[in-house]
């Protein structure tokens, strides 16, 4: 009898410990930490074609990760990777793009909507992208009125793009200069861009961390904004009207060229930016600062704005 109730006892031990684990299947260690690798996909055309594995994009829309080619005309969709070590993208899904002329370099989930709001190849297209490819031109940017104090940079039409569903803008950040601009997503009558009032740009200032100013991917999904930079080990935490917040580091030892950001406060046990590499392929997701900083496609809706969805 003893023997038989040890035999019991330990029989659930084992049991407990398996339902443990696979409750926290898809959560961080306890360790974690802001920063911190959390999970990491190679997208599956990266070693054949390197317009995949140069192209900044990336996007999250509650259940699978999108990305596109360098300016590129087929919107690829993948799974979500399972926690832990590098792996190749799964459920590889294309959906050829329609109705943008010269691509889509970047694009940002807008749950409202149940759409991307989307960057052309040409850096000054902004489209609505809806999940079949097909792309509707929203508005153009004037490369002159609607970019004030513009100074371009060595990829000047490498645009990365944010969603702010707090009060239905756009976040507009021309790859490698120090100036976000802040637009509306209804043109003006003309067709053009819309810089919001009162909060038309700012510019970064993170000297002090990377030795350079500017930025390299933008993400907002609650109060604040975040930044990458590449070639820089942090990113960054400014207010909507430029004060920086914070900078944290990324706890990560490959070589990094970190540029187009998405939040996922879904997938893990933590809340993640996924951050897409401009080299080598890889789409890294890295914790949030704390939980419920950047809430995935676009944050919290603001007054007259439908709730955030779920998938």
């Amino acid at each position: 009898m003893k023997h038989l109730l040890m035999r019991r006892t330990a029989l659930a031990i084992v049991a407990v410990v398996m339902v443990l684990s696979l409750a926290a299947g898809r959560a961080q260690p306890a360790a974690a930490a802001p920063g911190d690798l959390v999970a990491d996909v190679l997208v599956p055309e990266a070693e054949s074609v390197w317009a995949r594995g140069l192209a900044p994009s990336v996007a999250f829309d509650g259940r699978y990760l999108y990305y596109l080619d360098y300016a590129g005309s087929v919107l690829h969709r993948i799974d979500v990777p399972p926690a832990g070590s590098a792996t190749t993208g799964t459920g590889h899904v294309d959906a050829p793009v329609i109705g943008a002329p010269s691509g889509i370099m970047t694009i940002a989930y807008d749950a409202g909507r149940d759409l991307f709001w989307a960057i052309g190849g040409d850096g000054l297209s902004v489209y609505q992208l809806a999940k079949n490819g097909t792309a509707t031109l929203a508005f153009r940017v004037d490369p002159v009125d609607d970019r004030p104090g513009f100074q371009a940079g060595p990829a000047p039409t490498e645009v990365k793009v944010a969603y702010d569903r707090a009060d239905d803008t756009l976040w507009y950040a021309p790859d490698a200069t120090t100036r976000v601009y802040h637009y509306r997503t209804a043109p003006d009558l003309l067709g053009s861009a819309t810089l919001v009032s009162g909060s038309p740009y700012f510019d970064v200032n993170v000297t002090a961390q990377c030795g350079y100013n500017q930025t390299s991917g933008v993400a907002v999904g609650g109060a604040d904004l975040f930044i990458s930079v590449a070639g820089c080990p942090y990113y960054f935490e400014y207010t909507k009207s430029g004060t920086q917040v914070a900078a944290y580091a990324i706890n990560f030892a490959g070589p990094q060229s970190t540029q187009d950001v998405e939040c996922d406060d879904l997938s893990y046990g933590v809340a993640v930016f996924w951050i897409k590499d401009g080299y080598d392929g890889h789409i890294r997701a890295f914790e949030q600062p704390r939980s419920g900083a950047c809430l995935y496609g676009g944050g919290p809706a603001g007054a007259g704005l439908p709730p955030l969805g779920l998938p």
